[in-house]
């Protein structure tokens, strides 16, 4: 039976079994760096995703507005504190501290516990999740049809899914749920400029140009919007067509390019200026 089939062979234990998978991920570890045209290793780190702000913004609002608590709360933590998908998962009541507004958390790759703050809104949405348990993971399976996995924690994969699929009800299109994680580093970097080293602490990084590294992985296309649009003047460009337009100081076309015969955009100015 091929490497690849294993998986699905009754007479394999399970440690034959994850041998089997590692060998087939090794083989096509080789394959990808012997295809190579530069024959190295190349770092994925380098591609970087854009995304609209606003896209993020609306998963969040659609969570908040149609998903249950334990949905939306899976939804929130990855955009306020950064966790993983195996963070989440791992998530234990017994290592909330709501006195002091903190909680511990299991790092997915470093197997060990790191206390991070939470904000109140958070808080308050586990506790509303978890009521009167005092102990457990916080995410568990509210049904299934096998009574014996009911309030069992969810997996991992099974976390993806369900932030993958309100990515996708919200209709926001190439939405992965990596990106929640990736928002909160590029927020706290590019919008909120907060020190990177203390971003470094909470995103649990062994050295800050990991750090530096991630926070470029989600490009918001507000920013580079607005850093086109401030490049107005050079060779293709001139003022001919604006020139002693009533509303050239506050048009954010202007100038027109010296091509451009005629102007669309001055009665739109002209009703924005009278909101």
């Amino acid at each position: 039976m091929p490497n690849h089939l294993n998986h699905f062979n009754p007479s394999q234990s399970a440690v034959q079994k994850w041998m089997s998978n590692e060998t087939v991920k090794a083989r096509l570890k080789l394959r990808i760096v012997a295809s190579m045209t530069d024959g190295g290793y190349r770092s994925w780190a380098s591609h970087a995703t854009i995304i609209r702000r606003t896209d993020i913004e609306h998963i969040h609002d659609y969570a908040r507005e149609h998903c249950n608590g334990r949905d939306y709360l899976i939804l929130r933590l990855p955009l306020k504190i950064g966790l993983r998908t195996g963070e989440i998962a791992s998530f234990r009541i017994e290592n909330v501290n709501f006195d002091d507004r903190s909680f511990k958390v299991l790092d997915s790759k470093q197997k060990v516990l790191y206390p991070l703050p939470l904000d109140v809104v958070t808080l308050q949405l586990i506790q509303d999740l978890i009521r009167e348990r005092l102990e457990g993971y916080v995410f568990t399976r509210t049904r299934s049809w096998k009574r014996v996995k009911k309030d069992q924690p969810l997996t991992v994969q099974e976390i993806w899914h369900i932030i993958h699929e309100i990515g996708r009800n919200a209709g926001v299109n190439g939405f992965k749920p990596r990106m929640l994680r990736e928002y909160f580093a590029a927020n706290w970097a590019h919008t909120e400029h907060k020190s990177l080293p203390t971003l470094q602490q909470i995103l649990r990084h062994r050295s800050l140009e990991t750090t530096q590294i991630y926070i470029n992985k989600l490009v918001f296309f507000e920013d580079v919007q607005a850093e086109f649009d401030g490049v107005r003047n050079g060779p293709l460009t001139g003022e001919s067509v604006c020139r002693g337009c009533s509303v050239v100081n506050v048009c954010k076309y202007a100038p027109l390019p010296e091509c451009v015969e005629g102007c669309r955009f001055k009665p739109k100015i002209k009703e924005e200026m009278k909101r």
